[in-house]
C-alpha cells in the first residue's frame, strides 16, 4: 500500500517529535505507543474499555510493583466470556469452529480469572457515560477519587470518547498521559476537530497511528485513529518539530495482522 497524502487542513493532528517513544502491550491490537519519561512517572492507569485483551494493562503493572490499574467496562466479564466459550463449543459440533478457537476462549476465561483476583487490577463493570444509564458513572466522578495519583488514561470505548472527554479538563494536572482510540472520524469530523483542539490546550500530541480494521476518510485521515497525548505543562517540548510520515517503523504495527498498516503523510 502506498502512502496517502493528508489534506492540508489536517496539520492540527500532527504530533511533535519526541525521543522517548516506546510501545507498551503487544505488537498488534491493544498495544499502544507512549512516552517513556511520562510512563515511568505514572502510578495509576485508568482504562476505559477492555474487550478480551489486557496486555497494555499488564505491561503497565510489570513496570513497577506499586502501579495499579482500574478498568471500567460494563460489556465484558465472567458471563460474557463463558457464553462466548459455549458458543464456540456449539459451533465446533456444527463444524464451524475448531479446537484452537475453543482453547483461545478457555485461555481468555482463565486469564480473566487471574486478572480479577489480582490485588493490582480492579475491573468495574460500569458504563462510563454522561448520559442517563442505570449502571453508569461519569469520568469526572472517577477522577475526583484519585486526586493524589499520577494518571495514564486509556480510552477505547467505541465512539463514546466524544462524550466523556470534556470531563478531563478540570483534572488535567494529574493526567500525565492519554491514549485514545477515536472511532467513526468520517462521520464525526467536526466533533473530532473540536475535541482535539481543546485537548491541545493542556496536552501535546506525541504520536498517532491509523487502525487498519477500518480505512480512510475522504481527506485521507484514518477513520479510526490512535492518539497519544502528554501533559504539556509537566513535559515541555523545547524544539517543536512535527512528525509528518506514518506509521513509524519498529514502533507501529498493524492492528489487523492480516492486512497492511495504514500509510499516510502530510
Amino acid at each position: 500500500m502506498k502512502h496517502l497524502k493528508l489534506n492540508r487542513s489536517l496539520k492540527y493532528i500532527l504530533p511533535f517529535r519526541t525521543d522517548d517513544l516506546i510501545r507498551l502491550g503487544n505488537k498488534n491490537d491493544s498495544g499502544y505507543v507512549v512516552s517513556k519519561k511520562a510512563l515511568f512517572n505514572t502510578n495509576l492507569m485508568i482504562s476505559l474499555g477492555m474487550s478480551n485483551n489486557w496486555t497494555f494493562e499488564n505491561s503497565f503493572l510489570e513496570l513497577n510493583s506499586k502501579n495499579r490499574v482500574h478498568i471500567y467496562d460494563h460489556s465484558v466479564g465472567y458471563i460474557s466470556f463463558f457464553l462466548t466459550l459455549l458458543k464456540s463449543i456449539k459451533r465446533f459440533f456444527y463444524l464451524k469452529s475448531n479446537l484452537d478457537n475453543i482453547f483461545r476462549k478457555i485461555k481468555v476465561l482463565i486469564d480473566y480469572y487471574k486478572l480479577i483476583n489480582s490485588n493490582k487490577i480492579n475491573h468495574f463493570q460500569i458504563k462510563i457515560s454522561n448520559k442517563n444509564y442505570l449502571n453508569k458513572k461519569r469520568l469526572n466522578e472517577i477522577l475526583k477519587q484519585v486526586k493524589n495519583k499520577k494518571i495514564l488514561l486509556s480510552i477505547d470505548i467505541e465512539g463514546d470518547e466524544y462524550i466523556v472527554l470534556d470531563d478531563i479538563f478540570k483534572f488535567h494536572r494529574i493526567i500525565h498521559l492519554i491514549v485514545i482510540e477515536f472511532h467513526h472520524i468520517n462521520k464525526k469530523k467536526m466533533k473530532f476537530k473540536k475535541i482535539i483542539k481543546k485537548l491541545k490546550k493542556f496536552f501535546d500530541i506525541i504520536h498517532i497511528h491509523g487502525n487498519n480494521y477500518t480505512s480512510f476518510c475522504k481527506d485521507n485521515l484514518p477513520i479510526t485513529l490512535e492518539i497519544t497525548l502528554r501533559n504539556k505543562k509537566i513535559y515541555r517540548i523545547n524544539k517543536k518539530e512535527l512528525v509528518k510520515k506514518f506509521p513509524i517503523k519498529q514502533i507501529d504495527y498493524p492492528n489487523n495482522v492480516n492486512q497492511d498498516d495504514l500509510k499516510f503523510y502530510y
